[in-house]
This record gives C-alpha cells, structure tokens and sequence, in this order.
C-alpha cells in the first residue's frame, strides 16, 4: 500500500510541476448556458421601448371589474438553444399598488425550463393568492428568475401592477397612485403616460416630483375616453391600456398599468 501512495504522490508531483496543472482546460465555444427570461420592463425601457406594466407573462387580477385572482401565474421561457435552465428559481414579491413601493416577498418557486425551441422550453408557474394581497385588493406583483449558470441576467425582472375601468361606469376616471422613492437620496421623478394613442386622453398632475430618500406622494391620473370612441366588438377583454412610467433622473423607476373596456 505505502508503495502506491508513493507512487501516486510522485504523479501528482510532476503534474503539478511549474507550468503544469491536474487541470484540462475546455475550449470555450463548447461551454454552454441557458438564457431563462422573462417580459423584463426595465430591458425594453433600456433599448428605448416603452413598457407596459400589464405584462405579458403575468397574470394578478381578473376581469371585469378587476379583482384579486385565486392563483397568480408567471411565465418563464430559456432562450439559449444549447443548454437547459434547470432549477431555475421565481423569486416572488409584491407592493401595495403605486410606483416604488416597499417590496414583500411572498415565496420561491422552481421550475426546469428545456432548451429553447424544444418542448418545456417555456412554462407557467402558479402560486395560490396568499391572503394579505386579497385584503389589499389592488397590489403590484415582481418576479425575479435566478439560475447561477445564467448568460443574460438583464431579463430577469417582470412585473404587473395593473387596475382599470370599463365606460359603462363612466369615460372619465381618476386614479390616485403612490408614487415612493426608493433610492438612498433626493431624487427627481418624472411620469409619462403612453401608448401615444391614449397619451392624449391622461392627465398627470403632477407629473414632475421631488422626494426625500423614502418619501411618498399620492399622484392624481386622470383618464377622459373621448365620446366618439365606439364601443368594442363583443367578447373584447381589454379596448385600451394606458401605462404610466416613471423614471428617476432618466433612470427607469417602475410604473403601473391601466386597462380599459369600452363597453359603452
């Protein structure tokens, strides 16, 4: 026996010698990651988008009138076709509904997401509501996707605060929404409303806003449907949407949705 270890000590030995390593070096063009994603708000702002705080990947209400959801859903896909996102986690958290509002996590979740362009390559997470965001009633949902192997951590982050009217209850509806600084210092935050086919019928006031590190204040967000919109097409779940951004120092910040049915 001791005549082995000696054996395998003088080995490891010259292997080790200056200039040499136990290690094998693997070329990089065969190293592959995965790419999990989700609809990331902050990205499209980033590439000069304009993004909609009723994501796509997200589901938090029902409709109509808006109400809390039995189950909330989050979409996650992987786009790299050369490797699988396994083990990719949901990071789940929530806000009362405004902009910049003191985030809460709910739960983690897990899913294994194949190769881009195969079966499983996207799926649908569900998490029953929890109990607090029913009494809310209205309320922000964040998802965040982390897997340690992740070649692209800027499609990471979705979520939904969304609410809404329908005009058989009215054309004309004001939306009081809390605006919250959250950085470390004063900061200057701008709203805007789009898409520019509903930016004309929305009012912010106000629109520009000063705030301590931490500070809150209510905006008012008024929305006039003109009279000769016509009503949609039976069986329309949402006519219009108007989302209004925020942005700190040109900074994207977050934002909320709202949806509109015109019903009548």
């Amino acid at each position: 026996m001791a005549s082995v270890i000696s054996s395998n000590n003088s080995i490891c030995q010259l292997l080790n010698a200056p200039h040499r390593s136990c290690c094998l070096s693997v070329p990089p063009n065969i190293i592959h990651y995965p790419d999990p994603s989700i609809y990331d708000q902050q990205l499209v702002f980033v590439e000069g988008g304009a993004p909609t705080f009723n994501s796509p990947d997200i589901d938090t209400i029902d409709l109509w009138p808006p109400h809390p959801i039995d189950n909330l859903t989050a979409a996650g896909r992987n786009l790299s076709s050369d490797a699988s996102a396994s083990q990719t986690r949901l990071d789940w958290s929530w806000s009362p509904w405004g902009i910049g509002l003191v985030r809460q996590p709910i739960a983690s979740t897990f899913v294994n997401l194949a190769r881009a362009g195969f079966p499983g390559s996207e799926q649908t997470v569900a998490l029953p509501l929890p109990p607090a965001l029913n009494a809310a009633g209205r309320y922000g949902i964040f998802i965040s996707l982390v897997q340690p192997f992740d070649s692209n951590t800027t499609n990471n982050r979705g979520e939904q605060t969304l609410d809404g009217f329908q005009t058989s209850q009215g054309r004309s509806k004001t939306f009081v929404v809390p605006v919250r600084n959250p950085t470390s210092g004063v900061s200057t935050i701008q709203l805007s409303a789009g898409a520019a086919d509903v930016a004309a019928w929305t009012v912010i006031a106000p629109s520009t806003l000063t705030l301590a590190a931490g500070a809150q204040q209510n905006v008012m967000v008024s929305i006039a449907v003109p009279t000769d919109i016509p009503p949609s097409p039976p069986g329309t779940l949402i006519s219009a949407t108007v989302d209004v951004l925020a942005t700190a120092g040109g900074a994207y910040l977050g934002g909320i949705s709202i949806a509109i049915l015109f019903d009548a």
